[in-house]
């Protein structure tokens, strides 16, 4: 139970990644607060989460809205009294040529993607700061790393949230800050995008993992979840089921047949890499 005795807010938690998240976290034994704007889809998850044991609200909030997002926050407080971990998760979508986007849904894109990012924050590290403790992590793209057409908006709102999670972590000390980069996954907001699509269960564990307290990955990380990927494709084949006393064991039987790429992954993931292969150790 890594998340135990937690408490988690999941904005956009309705469906798709969010919802894989909000579920992974209750079945790690956190309390979760569901947030998004479709009441029937959060209730829906938090009822699921209670069928797991454990308390959840639904609190349906327009993350374009400031007070619905301050009223989030004071819900959570009077309910649970603290918070322990926020996912920035909900997101929008608007395809276009940057000639033909409009600047009312440019401003909605923006005003989902990284203004409210940046509402909810400030607002949960003021009760973070109190508790000296906490965790964030922010749901970004790869599309905010590089320019795709008719993604101008979407692009423009996930860099900001690369950036804004870089400079959190700097600013806030007392709490960890990461952000996940998810690839192609399957939700209602990818429908239309080309590419084979993973399903949202795939990124729910390493949310869990980054709010745990096993986590030592240092605050600030960004961690693309195809590297995680492209590690295991590399290494599974390798230890062929077996078994070792430490993850050190495991890499020094394995370290002279990877390539440069999978090392430097490696040496990023490194303190995440015992959880990742935890089935395939007897110590760690």
């Amino acid at each position: 139970m890594l998340l135990k005795d937690k408490i988690a807010i999941v904005t956009g938690g309705g469906r798709g990644i969010g919802r894989a998240i909000a579920l992974d976290f209750a079945k790690n034994g956190a309390d979760v607060v569901v947030a998004a704007r479709t009441i029937s889809e959060i209730e829906s998850v938090a009822e699921e989460i209670r069928s797991i044991g454990c308390q959840s609200l639904a609190i349906q909030t327009d993350m374009t809205k400031e007070d619905d997002i301050k009223a989030l926050v004071k819900k959570t407080i009077e309910k649970f009294g603290r918070i322990d971990i926020l996912v920035n998760n909900a997101g929008v979508l608007i395809e276009a040529p940057i000639i033909d986007m409009k600047t009312e849904d440019w401003d909605r894109v923006i005003n989902v993607n990284l203004r409210g990012v940046f509402i909810i924050t400030r607002e949960i590290l003021k009760i973070m700061a109190q508790q000296k403790s906490g965790c964030i992590i922010s749901i970004a793209s790869g599309f905010g790393i590089e320019g795709q057409p008719y993604y101008s908006a979407y692009g423009a709102s996930k860099a900001g949230v690369l950036l804004f999670n870089d400079v959190l972590a700097k600013e806030a000390r007392f709490i960890k800050a990461y952000v996940i980069n998810p690839g192609l996954i399957e939700t209602k907001m990818t429908e239309k995008a080309p590419g084979t699509k993973d399903p949202p269960e795939i990124v729910a564990p390493i949310a869990t993992y980054l709010a745990s307290d096993e986590n030592k990955l240092p605050s600030g990380t960004a961690v693309k979840r195809l590297q995680l990927d492209n590690l295991k494709a590399a290494i599974l084949p390798l230890i062929q089921g077996r078994t070792y006393p430490t993850w050190n064991a495991l890499f020094q039987e394995i370290k002279p047949h990877l390539n440069e790429k999978i090392l430097r992954n490696i040496k990023k993931y490194r303190k995440m890499l015992p959880y990742l292969f935890k089935d395939y150790l007897t110590q760690e």
